[in-house]
């Protein structure tokens, strides 16, 4: 037989043409959401341990804090990091660098540091995301502060291998990238492309 189809005539059907209008409207709606409120990120190093592990692929929520103003410069905060968000943000001594820890404390917060043990508002940070691994980085000396308005003080859950507001001080809200959200892939660093898939990783929360 010699059949053929006109998908000119085809297309015109209402039905096909409703479904791939919707089709259309829902690739749309991905790739603006792909493109401007999340964000890919993989994660090379340890200080994060065990909330993320090396090799970990997450999405961060670019637009959870608030979003830059198109054509400018100027980023509008909606929102206020809480303490315990899990945000990206510029290294402070290389801007060009993105790390990831978790919040602490928050501005007006009273923080008291001896050692690797945390005190917010007179309450030991006690939270069961923390890891303490073998010590890369020598620990500061103790100290008691209060965190700026407008300022982050942000920590790894690996206490002992993390370089972070110990060492270079606070996070500057209007700096913070996202927060992280779901672990989205994830590959043991040591393993080949073949083998050393966690796929019981993926699809995980951040918390």
């Amino acid at each position: 037989m010699g059949k053929i189809i006109n998908l000119e005539r085809f297309i015109k059907n209402k039905t096909l043409r409703e479904w791939a209008e919707a089709l259309l409207f829902a690739a749309i709606v991905a790739f603006i959401f792909r493109t401007w409120a999340w964000a890919p990120y993989r994660v090379p190093t340890g200080s994060m341990i065990h909330t993320i592990e090396i090799g970990d692929h997450i999405f961060v929520n670019k637009h959870a804090y608030g979003f830059v103003v198109p054509l400018t410069d100027t980023k509008l905060l909606i929102s206020p990091v809480q303490k315990g968000d899990i945000i990206v943000f510029p290294y402070p001594e290389d801007p060009s660098i993105d790390f990831i820890k978790r919040a602490i404390a928050v501005g007006g917060d009273q923080v008291k540091l001896e050692g690797e043990n945390v005190w917010v508002n007179g309450v030991l940070d006690q939270s069961p995301s923390l890891f303490f691994d073998d010590s890369l980085l020598g620990l500061p000396m103790e100290r008691e502060f209060t965190v700026p308005q407008g300022k982050v003080w942000v920590m790894g859950d690996n206490r002992r291998n993390s370089r972070d507001s110990r060492y270079w001080g606070f996070v500057d809200e209007t700096t913070v990238a996202g927060r992280g959200q779901i672990i989205y892939w994830s590959h043991h660093s040591d393993k080949s492309l073949l083998e050393g898939y966690r796929l019981e990783r993926i699809g995980k929360f951040l918390e």
